[in-house]
């Protein structure tokens, strides 16, 4: 799964109802004396959901509502829900972004007729890492490293990047955003926060800052808005893929 996503986004506010004109369908939203109902089955039914990820599409089933809003406690942001009845069956889906690390409280409402007199709610509670850094380290120190990563989006997707949980690593040179990759030298780096490092003592690494970092080592990718040689920024999120070997 390659999933991009941007910075925590603020208090949506819009919803969205679907009406029903195809042939054969049976029925959807709501009405004065109908009670709305709606469930969680996707990602899971369960009541929480470990992700390494900054976002995810959540769904499930809906009776008796025609609008769907989820709310996440921490953020106070809002995503838009998307109501959908074939043959009388509602489901309904939202994509959820902006997920901090940590309890992201999501509560689901689904309202009949858009007033807020006559809701539903469900609850799923979306968890990420503490220290989405940790997840992407290529090994403990340079010995026991057999991985790196290749930003994917870097010029001719040539740069790489080796992270190790002593605070070291091992990158390619050149600026990622204009030139080929050149040689590969040694660095140190600082924590900045939870999901970004500085890179401390090598001015010619492709790579000088690392933020808003998702994803595992475990999936073989994660995304990450990069700083390249020169302070030049990118605000766009990379993808970077997981590699056998070392560099």
């Amino acid at each position: 799964m390659n999933v991009t996503y941007m910075s925590v986004l603020s208090a949506v506010t819009v919803m969205l109802t679907f009406i029903c004109t195809l042939p054969g369908c049976g029925g959807g939203g709501g009405s004065a004396g109908q009670v709305p109902s709606i469930t969680i089955t996707n990602p899971t039914s369960a009541p929480s959901y470990a992700t390494v990820w900054t976002g995810e599409l959540i769904g499930g089933t809906i009776s008796n509502a025609g609008f769907v809003t989820a709310s996440n406690a921490q953020t106070g942001a809002s995503a838009i829900g998307l109501v959908i009845y074939n043959q009388g069956i509602g489901s309904w889906s939202a994509d959820i972004r902006g997920l901090l690390p940590g309890d992201n409280l999501i509560t689901v409402t689904a309202d009949s007729d858009g007033t807020g007199t006559n809701i539903a709610n469900a609850y799923i509670n979306l968890i990420r890492p503490l220290q989405p850094i940790n997840e992407i380290f290529n090994g403990l120190n340079p010995f026991s490293a057999n991985t790196y990563w290749t930003d994917d989006h870097s010029f001719n997707q040539s740069h790489k990047i080796a992270l190790f949980e002593d605070g070291t690593g091992r990158s390619t040179t050149g600026s990622a955003l204009g030139e080929n990759a050149g040689s590969v030298l040694d660095f140190t780096w600082t924590i900045l926060g939870p999901e970004s490092i500085l890179i401390t003592n090598c001015p010619s690494c492709s790579f000088q800052m690392l933020s808003r970092i998702s994803g595992s080592i475990t999936v073989n990718m994660y995304n990450g808005q990069i700083e390249t040689v020169g302070g030049m920024s990118d605000l766009a999120l990379h993808t970077f893929s997981l590699q056998a070997g070392t560099i």
